[in-house]
């Protein structure tokens, strides 16, 4: 009987599904066609629309402090992570603290325009933190055309930096000028223009080293022996604040230099794991045990940053510089639990592209991801 029916409907519907299949053939047909092999006019049109639409996109409309994580690794390869970066927005002031390997195509992609960058701020001078700087300089200048170099802030050795990143990209710079010419590539408009402060050796000690249009960046020593100098950062917008660790180890002075931060960012080592590591590479022929060993006594761990946020009394915690890398989304909890453990306020993890919107009319923190 059953099939009789069917027999029925086909026969009845026979014209309708037959239009009905063609349509569904040729939309498939012109799917298939124009993904393999686009006509011109097709490509043209796409193409022609890239600009306009870029200009469109403004994360940064609202009078707020934005954080935008555009790096989030550390020197253990991860595929999903960029060398660290920081990334503030704040009325107009679009400041960068640290250039880790391949965070410009990160800015790039956020939609952050190179060219628009106010200034560089360096915590200190470990490769994983320096890298990208002579790329920044490079697209900054080659893409928009800038016509003097971008200030470049640190402790003791950031002209020797900012320096030998120019004298790297020396020959690059010269061939884009005979190509393009001045007038597309000022030659004055490359690289940076090094500026160093110095705090000493107190680790309570701090200092104002930027301020433009409301907007304050306070230096302040941390312990990142045997590293030195090295730094963090708090930015200050219309009593919103946030602070960026660099790389540290738990000190007294973090939670005096932090005390009633909105947002803290703070590098994490989760030290159980490194050593799960360092146990699972000892017959591997290099050094990668005896480096995941060392690195524990000059990194913060998961427990020490909640303990520092809850004594800082701190409203978030953004977690990033994440070691060793997390390849799997379900390990982001234990990875934090430590960290949940000891502070009660909302933690997370940051991606490369996580924007944190830290509102100046109330207390609303939001948090957006502009790479996923």
């Amino acid at each position: 009987m059953a099939g009789t029916d069917v027999t029925s409907f086909l026969s009845k519907h026979k014209v309708s599904l037959s239009i009905t299949a063609a349509v569904l053939a040729l939309v498939v047909s012109t799917l298939l066609w124009v993904r393999l092999s686009p006509p011109q006019f097709v490509a043209d049109y796409l193409y022609g629309t890239i600009p306009a639409q870029a200009e469109t996109i403004n994360h940064f409309e609202k009078d707020a402090l934005y954080v935008i994580t555009t790096g989030t690794g550390a020197p253990m390869p991860d595929p999903n992570r960029a060398g660290p970066q920081v990334v503030v927005v704040a009325n107009g002031q679009k400041l960068v603290f640290d250039t880790g390997p391949g965070s410009t195509r990160n800015i790039e992609t956020s939609q952050i325009g190179v060219g628009d960058l106010d200034a560089v701020f360096f915590t200190h001078f470990h490769s994983d933190h320096i890298g990208d700087l002579g790329e920044l300089f490079l697209k900054r200048w080659a893409t928009d055309g800038m016509s003097s170099p971008i200030p470049v802030y640190g402790p003791e050795g950031v002209n020797e930096v900012v320096a030998g990143f120019e004298a790297a990209y020396e020959l690059d710079r010269g061939y884009r000028i005979a190509h393009h010419g001045e007038e597309a590539m000022p030659g004055s408009g490359f690289g940076g223009e090094a500026i160093t402060f110095d705090l000493g050796t107190d680790l309570e000690s701090r200092q104002v080293v930027y301020e433009a249009d409301g907007v304050e960046v306070v230096a302040f020593n941390v312990d990142h022996t045997p590293v030195f100098p090295a730094v963090g950062y708090r930015v200050k917008y219309k009593e919103r604040s946030v602070v960026i660790s660099g790389d540290t180890i738990f000190t007294e002075s973090l939670v005096n230099h932090s005390l009633g931060a909105d947002l803290i960012v703070s590098e994490v080592l989760h030290h159980d794991l490194s050593m799960t590591l360092s146990r699972a590479t000892e017959e591997r022929e290099g050094n990668a045990s005896a480096v995941a060993e060392d690195i524990l006594d000059y990194h913060i761990s998961p427990a020490e940053v909640g303990d520092w946020a809850t004594r800082a009394s701190a409203r978030h915690v953004l977690a990033t510089h994440i070691l060793p890398p997390v390849p799997f989304p379900f390990l982001e909890h234990p990875f934090l639990a430590e960290l949940r453990d000891n502070f009660s306020g909302p933690v997370r993890m940051a991606n490369d592209g996580t924007l944190v919107t830290i509102s100046v009319e109330n207390d609303e923190i939001s948090y957006r991801e502009l790479l996923r």
